[in-house]
């Protein structure tokens, strides 16, 4: 609830400070065509998305249809989408499906979660670094200070994923030394975590085609996101380079990582910024925001049918697993 008030009080406060009459003239030029332009390429990334997934079930043993997959990863990204605060939930929502579904045991199904969001965090990494590199060399900062915050950022990033891989590829148990740091090996979930951790080192090694194939899935959706950036600006009447579009796509994503429901205010707030430094205009910015919220929140609502039909699915059998019971007695 704080953190759908302080999105709200950002977006009113940027929309007051940019005027509503810059945002609507940013719309002068934006016609339904380029507004389905953007949904379907919005769509086309989130199936690229599934199909990844999808691979990394396959490499696990376990056969599931694309449109199952899709269901699966729109329900919890709907879940993400509106309730970000719930850390996490998506993601185990995601891997309950499969469980309760599939018969996957809970460490695969969580693992073949976790791999997904990590092949994706790494080139959605690469590409906000590079993005931040881009904006920093072209727009027209107010501070040098602002430059130091960019980079320290950067060099934060970069340091927690090469973490990662060099423990990864060298098999040392990141979980292992939590546990023991904290002396909680004894706890409930203690194992399934090790295991989970297990089915990530498996999936990410140097020699495997697999790992490979996750990050190009990754690199394309990345790539389509990107196209309906450089496109979305495009139509609403501004020229752009394709490394500025990358910048904007990086702050994007900068945004997304706080805890607000729809990203609301916050990127608003950020692509104002962005899009003044970059000579877009702010109105621009805001516009632009509004139009990619209106397409994620067009697949989260669809995600939110398909998770309300799958908690009504699951409760029914819980009931009816918990009413056999009774009568057995």
């Amino acid at each position: 609830m704080i953190s759908l008030l302080v999105g709200i009080g950002l977006l009113a406060w940027t929309t007051n400070f940019i005027g509503w009459e810059k945002i609507i003239l940013a719309f002068k030029v934006f016609s339904f065509r380029a507004g389905m332009i953007i949904l379907s390429l919005t769509v086309l990334a989130n199936l690229v998305r599934s199909w990844r997934w999808q691979t990394i079930l396959r490499n696990q043993g376990y056969r599931v249809p694309i449109f199952r997959v899709l269901e699966y990863y729109l329900s919890g990204n709907a879940l993400a989408f509106f309730m970000p605060m719930v850390i996490f939930g998506g993601e185990i929502f995601r891997g309950y499906d499969l469980k309760e579904k599939y018969a996957m045991p809970w460490s695969k199904s969580i693992a073949s979660v976790v791999i997904d969001r990590i092949s994706e965090f790494t080139i959605y990494t690469v590409a906000t670094i590079l993005g931040l590199v881009f904006f920093v060399a072209n727009a027209n900062l107010p501070s040098y200070r602002i430059d130091i915050i960019i980079f320290s950022v950067f060099f934060l990033i970069i340091a927690l994923i090469g973490l990662f891989y060099f423990k990864s590829f060298k098999k040392e148990s990141i979980v292992r030394f939590f546990l023991k740091k904290f002396n909680a090996q004894k706890l409930d979930g203690a194992e399934t975590a090790i295991e989970v951790e297990k089915e990530i080192f498996r999936y990410f090694k140097p020699n495997k085609k697999i790992m490979w194939q996750g990050f190009g899935l990754s690199f394309l959706a990345e790539l389509i996101f990107l196209a309906r950036t450089f496109l979305l600006i495009l139509f609403l009447g501004k020229n752009i380079s394709v490394f500025s579009a990358v910048s904007i796509g990086a702050f994007s994503s900068l945004a997304l990582i706080l805890p607000i429901p729809a990203a609301l205010g916050s990127h608003d707030f950020v692509q104002s910024f962005v899009f003044t430094a970059l000579g877009l205009g702010a109105g621009t910015g805001a516009a632009y925001v509004l139009v990619i919220r209106g397409a994620e929140m067009i697949l989260a609502l669809a995600g939110l049918f398909f998770f309300f039909r799958l908690g009504i699915h699951f409760l029914q059998s819980f009931l009816l697993e918990k009413i056999g019971k009774l009568f057995n007695h």
